[in-house]
């Protein structure tokens, strides 16, 4: 018998497949791009079989991976494009060195393109992906970004093309710095915000951090 339960251990096995362990001395560039009090959360409670996660997440995580896998099958085969291209970029931190690392989805002869699975297509990129091929056009060299949005919920897709900002790779680049500092020293980086909030599995822990950082002023 077939029973949701092993539907969704399979998809935890999808997400436990593409999962990679951060070095000490590794910063990803998704650890950057989004709330660093997350990320560092993550490295901190989070777990390779993803426990930390409801069934439904997972789920939702697993599809959007499957869809990358596909997808880049196919640029290799349509494009000639090399894909999961990993790049790296050595940096001090007060007497550590650390290693700012990226995969980038597919790698084209002049450009770069980042695959992005969604439920609603936005007028623009949303922030963290812009942050996030920013910092691969810095690793990679790369003048040109496309991101490619698909929609799961009726299908639509939509190309973003993205030229380098070098004000705002100055910017990330002082939020990696920032967040080494935060893991050299085991401090917890302030709370950042935004409208991705209630979707994350830290919420709670980070509402209870907040108000004992609120009590202790």
């Amino acid at each position: 018998m077939v029973k949701p339960s092993d539907i969704y251990k399979m998809f935890r096995s999808i997400l436990s497949e593409h999962y990679r362990v951060p070095n000490e001395d590794e910063i990803h560039v998704h650890e950057v791009v989004q709330c660093l009090r997350k990320s560092y959360y993550e490295r901190k409670y989070g777990s390779s079989d993803f426990n930390h996660l409801s069934d439904t997440k997972c789920v939702i995580l697993g599809l959007g991976l499957i869809t990358h896998d596909a997808l880049e099958a196919l640029f290799m085969e349509y494009f000639k494009a090399d894909v999961e291209v990993p790049f790296e970029l050595e940096f001090r931190v007060r007497d550590k060195l650390f290693k700012l690392v990226g995969t980038v989805d597919i790698a084209l002869e002049d450009s770069i393109v980042d695959l992005k699975t969604v439920n609603k297509i936005p007028d623009r990129p949303y922030e963290h992906h812009y942050d996030q091929v920013q910092l691969y056009m810095y690793l990679s060299d790369a003048p040109i970004a496309y991101i490619v949005y698909i929609c799961k919920k009726d299908g639509r897709v939509k190309v973003f093309q993205v030229t380098r900002d070098e004000n705002r790779i100055s910017h990330l680049l002082n939020r990696a710095y920032d967040y080494a500092v935060c893991l050299i020293e085991d401090k917890v980086p302030p709370a950042e915000p935004n409208v991705l909030c209630k979707y994350c599995e830290y919420s709670l822990k980070c509402f209870s951090n907040n108000v004992r950082e609120v009590k202790s002023k």
